[in-house]
């Protein structure tokens, strides 16, 4: 038998016996040929009706499977106290620690005390530094590398520079809880965070029973204070509306107002182009624990300094000694400042940095209600200031990030396109599989094994 009979009459069996709505009246030879035509422009329509089907419900899939929006008839809140960190800040009151570094290194040679101040509250920019240091007439006692090594003369210990804590009037450790934690503007204390080496948050939750919360401790030093998700880490990109300047003889007062993003289960399972959020355990190389936005942040700029200058701030978190940048390094930072210290979208046109970094999925909305900045009366207290960070009321609402489009729902989109227009199941296709692979070889040998038998009787 000729092997485009074979093939012919293959499809034809197929059309025949197949599940597909309409197919067998296509092969149908008795019927006449207007009557086969017809049948198979409407099974041509079915199946082009099922694609566009099939291909808006996998689009959606693809493209918006999440939604977002506001609960507001949630009633079993656990609402936290934001993430509180304490760091170093260049003012009046701490000067003296300036002055101490001066004369044990620099005998008290009145221009480094800029030079100082900008190594060890280095931001980006080293005016004095690059003036003194490197394009004018060097001084023989300038500072040509090492800038870590005077950096550690100002990082005092938490005892001294917070004390007095407490939460709803009872008293805690300070140094217990507000941790250590290494950032891009050097060495901070937080409480409350995941991103210290040995979390151990206090217990400050605020629920129906317990719905305000007063976190108070007092500052021995003038500092720079943030109020932060618990994921996300102080850095120079940090936003203004999330510090708060402390100054000594003061008593600062910070009412917030928190809000919370609640995931679905299914969250997890989307890619993250599908959801467009990082969740913790989502970090690869990051320098932090868990994976945040402004943790994202300062490795995007790590990377940037290293690209531009072939070395690191010596602030820069997971730098090594041999990548800190000695004079010529600190020269580039500088020049570069306004391409690495801010950031900007991808379309703006100004100097800064473009990182790819997604928002956490755990984020936390933080509001700033009121601060109030009070002078203190007793003249003890002038070399003071007492903070106090407060969760006036608890949220009425909180955000929720739901999946529409599971998986499931693809599936059951599919099937539902499939079995409407064309009338197909499952098994429809593992048949047309089965029968145009096992089926067709398994014909095809039997009709060659009849010719070689044939063949041999004529011989015979």
């Amino acid at each position: 038998m000729p092997s485009k009979f074979s093939c012919k009459a293959h499809v034809k069996d197929y059309c025949a016996t197949c599940t597909f709505a309409g197919a067998r009246f296509i092969a149908d030879d008795t019927k006449h040929w207007i009557e086969r035509l017809l049948w198979a422009v409407l099974v041509i329509l079915s199946w082009y009706g099922s694609a566009l089907l099939i291909s808006s419900a996998w689009e959606a899939f693809v493209k918006s499977p999440i939604s977002f929006g506001v609960e507001t008839t949630y009633l079993d809140w656990e609402t936290r106290v934001p993430s509180v960190a304490v760091c170093n800040l260049e003012a009046k009151s701490n000067k003296f620690q300036i002055y101490d570094i001066e004369n044990k290194f620099f005998k008290s040679i009145a221009k480094f005390d800029d030079v100082i101040k900008e190594i060890i509250y280095f931001r980006g920019r080293a005016f004095s530094l690059v003036k003194y240091c490197l394009r004018e007439n060097r001084d023989p006692l300038c500072p040509l590398s090492n800038y870590s090594y005077y950096a550690s003369f100002i990082l005092s210990p938490c005892p001294k520079v917070i004390a007095n804590c407490s939460y709803n009037n009872k008293e805690f450790d300070c140094c217990e809880y507000f941790q250590p934690i290494e950032t891009d503007m050097g060495l901070c204390y937080i409480i409350n965070s995941i991103q210290t080496k040995n979390p151990k948050p206090y217990p400050m939750v605020n629920n129906v029973k317990h719905k305000r919360g007063v976190l108070r401790f007092k500052l021995l030093r003038s500092s720079m204070v943030y109020t932060l998700g618990e994921d996300e880490v102080p850095n120079i990109a940090t936003l203004v509306s999330s510090t708060l300047q402390v100054l000594m003889g003061k008593l600062y007062r910070r009412e917030l107002n928190v809000k919370n993003i609640e995931n679905h289960p299914l969250v997890g399972q989307t890619t993250l182009e599908q959801r467009v959020c990082r969740f913790h355990h989502e970090n690869e190389d990051g320098l932090y624990p868990q994976y945040s936005y402004s943790a994202c942040i300062i490795r995007c700029r790590k990377l940037a300094q290293l690209k531009t200058c072939q070395c690191n701030d010596h602030f820069m978190v997971g730098a090594t000694e041999e990548e800190h940048c000695n004079i010529t390094g600190m020269g580039c930072l500088h020049d570069n400042s306004a391409y690495l210290t801010a950031l900007k979208p991808q379309w703006a046109q100004r100097p800064g940095l473009v990182c790819d970094c997604l928002p956490s999925c755990n984020e936390t909305e933080i509001n700033v209600i009121e601060d109030v900045a009070l002078p203190l009366q007793k003249e003890s207290s002038k070399e003071v200031s007492y903070v106090e960070i407060i969760l006036a009321y608890l949220p009425t609402e909180r955000f929720k990030r739901n999946v529409v489009r599971s998986r499931l729902d693809l599936v059951v989109s599919l099937g539902g396109a499939a079995g409407l227009f064309v009338g197909a199941s499952l098994l429809s296709f593992v048949e047309l599989i089965f029968f145009f692979t096992v089926r067709l070889i398994n014909n095809v040998w039997i009709e060659k094994r009849k010719q070689n038998n044939s063949v041999h009787r004529i011989r015979n």
